[in-house]
């Protein structure tokens, strides 16, 4: 404690305690008389200095914390309360001064702001990783279209990504409840789900689950859910979280997948069973092995060339253009030289392509061996058109030659190409097949219902689509 005389020149010390002279070092002999400002030294703030002394010219009471020097240079925080001694008169007669080494709160306080410093970049850089990662987090899930979920317990409060909701057919921002996503679940798997989630919610257990859903539009989704307990410090499960997949692209996949290797098999027995047809008719009609080995190759040249078109076509149709052209192209030489093709551009299904191919390829064989190919001057007409029969639309188709020899009748004995064009050609079209032996020429006609035309289109483009999902996996 010090008191000072202002009115004294330069405001000295007039009185010093003991605990002053302990606390900066100096003898009271070297503190009378002085003015306190000997206790300022270098790291002293002028700042300060000027609010103290501010105050002493007002006459006014200060209390501030100031560096001090001791008398060994050393410093300190020294904690001032500087008060004005007025007399009765109200007359300034001394000032009144405590200090007080404060200088280990001040350590502490900025050791207290480093930690608290070092907490906050700490803290920055925890929330910052942590925003990272909720959003490495967001973007794999987005990427993989996997919708996050929780439900805690005991309330079953379901809490859904946008992704989650969306596969259940929702907007973001539609409610959607642990009861809205019971109902949306097909039945017979409903149960199922609540059981899963009471064995996680009982014995701890992970969920891994698939069930079908309807969607408010009336689509049916193949979804998987899976899910991890959440356990507290006395193994209590409050909850679980987890992610929901979109299985309905796959499960699609898979059924089609199924239905191609059915599909697949289908066309297979039924190639084996029509080239077993062809060789079996063939050699019992044949007169030579010769013979057999001829027409054998020739027609399984023909069944290779539907074949070939219904491939190009990914076995869903083919028009009869592209039909008759396949067949009979390896005797319209050159080009457009022996054949006159036209008619309406209709798609024929798979089965009913084949026969027709066939039937062509027989009919133009008959025409180079006996009638109208076998001399140079003549040709064949193919045409076809739809004609009103009754009260239906029916597909009439002529094979008509011209130019070729007299054509003295039927033969004498049915062979399996006349066969084949007639009975085998009109129930793959459900409908009548005749061969008409003029003398002019022979005329083939066949009298069959239009082929759905939607149909067939809807066809193709659902074997498209599964085949797009095929080439994108």
């Amino acid at each position: 404690m010090l008191i000072t005389n202002p009115n004294k020149p330069d405001n000295p010390i007039v009185f010093a305690n003991e605990a002053f002279l302990r606390l900066t070092g100096y003898s009271r002999a070297e503190v009378l008389g002085r003015n306190c400002r000997f206790l300022q030294g270098p790291e002293t703030d002028p700042a300060d200095i000027a609010r103290l002394r501010d105050a002493i010219r007002r006459r006014a009471q200060i209390e501030m914390e100031i560096i001090n020097h001791r008398k060994d240079g050393s410093k300190f925080w020294n904690r001032v309360l500087i008060s004005p001694v007025f007399d009765k008169d109200g007359r300034l007669t001394y000032f009144f001064a405590s200090q007080l080494d404060v200088t280990l709160e001040r350590d502490r306080l900025v050791r207290l702001e480093k930690d608290r410093d070092a907490l906050d970049v700490a803290l920055d850089r925890r929330t910052t990783d942590l925003r990272l990662s909720e959003e490495r987090m967001r973007f794999i899930l987005t990427g993989a279209r996997l919708g996050s979920w929780t439900l805690t317990f005991p309330d079953l409060l379901l809490t859904c990504s946008d992704i989650s909701r969306r596969h259940f057919g929702l907007l973001p921002n539609e409610p959607f409840s642990y009861d809205d996503m019971k109902a949306a679940v097909v039945e017979s798997d409903r149960l199922r789900l609540e059981a899963a989630i009471a064995d996680g919610r009982d014995e701890a257990t992970e969920l891994e689950l698939e069930f079908r859903t309807r969607t408010p539009a009336g689509e049916t989704r193949w979804l998987m859910a899976r899910a991890r307990p959440h356990v507290d410090a006395d193994d209590v499960v409050t909850g679980m979280s987890g992610i929901m997949i979109d299985l309905t692209d796959s499960k699609r996949n898979e059924e089609q997948r199924h239905i191609l290797t059915a599909e697949l098999k289908h066309r297979v027995k039924n190639a084996m069973a029509t080239v077993q047809s062809i060789v079996t008719q063939s050699l019992r009609n044949a007169v030579s092995i010769g013979e057999a080995r001829d027409v054998i190759s020739a027609r399984l040249q023909s069944l290779s060339a539907a074949h070939d078109l219904l491939t190009r076509e990914n076995w869903n149709s083919a028009t009869i253009p592209e039909i008759v052209t396949a067949a009979t192209a390896p005797f319209d030489i050159p080009k457009g030289a022996r054949f006159s093709i036209h008619g309406l551009d209709l798609r024929m299904p798979p089965r009913a392509t084949l026969a027709l191919v066939l039937a062509f390829h027989e009919l133009a064989t008959n025409a180079v061996r006996y009638g109208a190919l076998s001399v140079p001057s003549g040709h064949v007409v193919v045409d076809w058109d739809v004609v009103k029969h009754a009260s239906d639309d029916m597909l009439e188709l002529r094979w008509h030659e011209f130019g070729g020899p007299p054509v003295a009748g039927p033969p004498a004995r049915r062979r399996f190409g006349t066969r084949l064009i007639e009975a085998v050609l009109a129930a793959e079209l459900n409908g009548k097949a005749a061969i008409d032996f003029r003398p002019s020429g022979l005329v083939f006609k066949i009298v069959a219902p239009v082929p759905d035309q939607d149909k067939i289109a809807a066809t193709a483009e659902d074997e498209e689509i599964f085949r797009r999902h095929l080439a994108s996996e």
